[in-house]
Order: C-alpha cells, then sequence, then structure tokens
C-alpha cells in the first residue's frame, strides 16, 4: 500500500487525469439525478405532503383528479367506513396567473382544512375574511407575497395569499390551497357550466388506523360508495402523467453513466498495469504477493473514484448555483450518497479487473526469464 500511495505522488498528472475523467462522468450523472428528483418533487409534492394515506377518485377517471368527480355527500360516507379515522374532500383547477407581467402556471386545490389531503399550515382560513389561500413555496419564487391578490385566467375571484408551504407542488405548478367553498366557486367562474352540475369534489383524502392494513380499507371504501377507484398515495403518485416514465427514463440514463466509470477506470488500470508489468515482475520476486498488489491497485482506484466524485459534486453545486430558479433541479443529501457508493463500487470494480494480469506475472520475468 506504501508504494501504490507513493506511485500516486510521484505520478500526479497521470492520476489526476483519470480522477478528471471520473469527474466529469459524476457531474453529469448528478446534474441528471439533480433534474430526476427536481422534476419528481416538483410534480408530486401536494400528495406526499398531503398528510394522507389514501386517496379516492371516480371508478372511471384513471386516478385523475381533472377527470374525477365525487359527489360532496359521499365525503360523509368514507368517514363512516370501518378503519378510516378522517377524510376530507379535494378538488384542483389548473389555471395560470400573471405575475409582474409574467404568466405563470397555478394550481388552485380546494380542501377542507384540518382534514386529510392538505400540507400543514398555521393559518386557520376557516376564520378569514374574504377568499385566502396557502401557498406553495416555487409562488415565492416567481415574486409573489403574502398579501398578494392572485386573480386565475378567467376568473373573478382574487384570492389572498397569507401564508407559504413548502415542497406542494403538484405537475410543477405552484399550488394554493383554498377551502372547497372558494375553490368551487372559481372553478365555475372559468368553466361555468359546472354551475349546473350538483356539488362535487374531485378526490376524497383518508387516514386509517393501521399503515398496513390500507389496501383492504381502501377496498372497503369502494365497496361503500359504489363507484370510487381508491389507492394509496404512491399509487396515487404513480398515477400522475409521465412520473414512472421520467423517473425510468433517468434511472436508465444514470445507470449507464455509472457503467462508463467502470470502464473507463477499468482501461486506465489496465493500461498502467502492462507499462509496470516488469516493475510489479520485480516486486513479485522480491516477495510481495498477490494480495498486497492487489491492495494497491483498490487503494489507487478508491483514491481517484472519492477525488472524482469530489471533483463531480463541487462542479455540480456551482452549476446549480447559476441555474435560474425556473429549472426543476435538486440537490438532495440521500441522493449524493447513494451516488458516492455507486461511484466508488464502479471505481474498485474498474481496478479491480486488472488483477486478473498481475496475478498471471512471472516473477521469473523479472531475472529475465520467459513472462
Amino acid at each position: 500500500m506504501r508504494l501504490a500511495i507513493a506511485e500516486l505522488r510521484r505520478n500526479k498528472g497521470r492520476y489526476f487525469s483519470i480522477t478528471a475523467a471520473v469527474g466529469l462522468i459524476v457531474f453529469l450523472v448528478l446534474i441528471l439525478a439533480g433534474l430526476a428528483d427536481g422534476l419528481y418533487y416538483g410534480a408530486t409534492g401536494a400528495y406526499r405532503n398531503g398528510n394522507a394515506d389514501l386517496y379516492s377518485y371516480g371508478e372511471d377517471s384513471q386516478r385523475s383528479l381533472s377527470r374525477s368527480e365525487i359527489p360532496v355527500a359521499s365525503i360523509a360516507e368514507v368517514r363512516l367506513v370501518p378503519g378510516v379515522v378522517d377524510a376530507g374532500g379535494l378538488g384542483i383547477q389548473l389555471g395560470s396567473t400573471t405575475v409582474d407581467g409574467a404568466l405563470i402556471d397555478v394550481a388552485l386545490i380546494g380542501h377542507e382544512p384540518g382534514r386529510p389531503g392538505s400540507p400543514d399550515y398555521a393559518t386557520d382560513l376557516s376564520s378569514a375574511s374574504g377568499p385566502v389561500a396557502v401557498a406553495d413555496v416555487s409562488l415565492e419564487a416567481q415574486g409573489i407575497e403574502v398579501g398578494d391578490q392572485i386573480l386565475l385566467t378567467g376568473s373573478t375571484t382574487p384570492v389572498t395569499v397569507v401564508e407559504f408551504v413548502n415542497d406542494s407542488a403538484f405537475l410543477l405548478a405552484g399550488t394554493l390551497w383554498t377551502d372547497l367553498d372558494t375553490w368551487s366557486q372559481v372553478r365555475q367562474e372559468i368553466v361555468p357550466e359546472l354551475a349546473f352540475r350538483d356539488p362535487a369534489v374531485q378526490a376524497v383524502a383518508s387516514t386509517v388506523d393501521t399503515p398496513d392494513d390500507v389496501s383492504s380499507v381502501a377496498a372497503s371504501i369502494d365497496v361503500a360508495t359504489g363507484f370510487t377507484d381508491t389507492a394509496t398515495t404512491d399509487e396515487a403518485i404513480s398515477s400522475l402523467p409521465g412520473v414512472d416514465q421520467q423517473e425510468a427514463t433517468f434511472q436508465a440514463i444514470i445507470w449507464a453513466s455509472f457503467a462508463v466509470v467502470g470502464v473507463v477506470t477499468a482501461l486506465f488500470f489496465a493500461l498502467v498495469t502492462l507499462e509496470k508489468r516488469n516493475l510489479l515482475a520485480i516486486l513479485k520476486a522480491i516477495g510481495a504477493t498477490n494480495r498486497s498488489l492487489l491492495a494497491g491497485i483498490l487503494g489507487q482506484g478508491l483514491v481517484t473514484a472519492v477525488g472524482g466524485f469530489i471533483v463531480g459534486f463541487m462542479l455540480s453545486r456551482l452549476v446549480g448555483l447559476i441555474l435560474p430558479a425556473e429549472v426543476p433541479i435538486a440537490f438532495l443529501s440521500s441522493t449524493a450518497q447513494w451516488l458516492l457508493f455507486a461511484t466508488v463500487a464502479m471505481g474498485l470494480f474498474g481496478a479491480a479487473l486488472s488483477f486478473r494480469k498481475i496475478s498471471r506475472i512471472d516473477p521469473a520475468t523479472a531475472i529475465g526469464g520467459a513472462g
């Protein structure tokens, strides 16, 4: 191992080149992972932080909020199902609004304050005078402030922002969480024909006594109502358009990039081993074992992999600082940790591939024998 470290010091330029190559690949992977996380979190926040275990949709809606419709009276039926702790109605109106002359996407979500289906916030919406809403923090980054009145395109009812909450976006649109009455009023102004229909919500969010019983409770809800399709939170997220396909695509690209890390590292150490063949033969002739030589190679592989990750990590964070706020990118520590593990694993794997050549080197070649 001492010889391996000494070689790293003597041939800094050579090992810096492989470290830089690994670093550039890691940089690409971290950016891709950040985009994947940013898109996922930007699309699913309303579900992930909705404080609900189950979501019930209209049976023919394909678990789409915009296509679903459930009579308001059915919310009480869901609350009476054995195993259900509480339930609340949900409705959504996708639209846009103008902020500082720019048109931005907004999702107005109607909910029952204090019941399942909404994120945690401090404001008591029921005591407010006039239409108010709690806004996702992404809207703050787009210029909206507490006290601003938001008017959705096609509506005549302004909604006042009273608080911001984290991570509650829906399909990359900033959300405005308001009460069901305000949501229904705005929705009917945008789509006037809805005014002639019976009062309805688009989903019913519920919590259950025991998380292990969610499947059986979901089935019981569907039986009790007779027309709903109830899904767990994870199933509801998977039903969002493009979420699963997007995640699978990014994962395939990321793992292909890691395979490149292994190939690049393997080729580098194969060339180094070929160049050092005579030196390795001398080491074996004076008593160095295959095990000690393998340890040295793995040590060098570990240094290049960790060094490459550090380079890639720093580059990705620098790029993250200059990207505009509109780019949905999120650098998560949990993602960085498993990417570090994967980088080290592929680096060690690539370095270990050269051991086959090392183990076949005959010490006799050090004194001129046939290798």
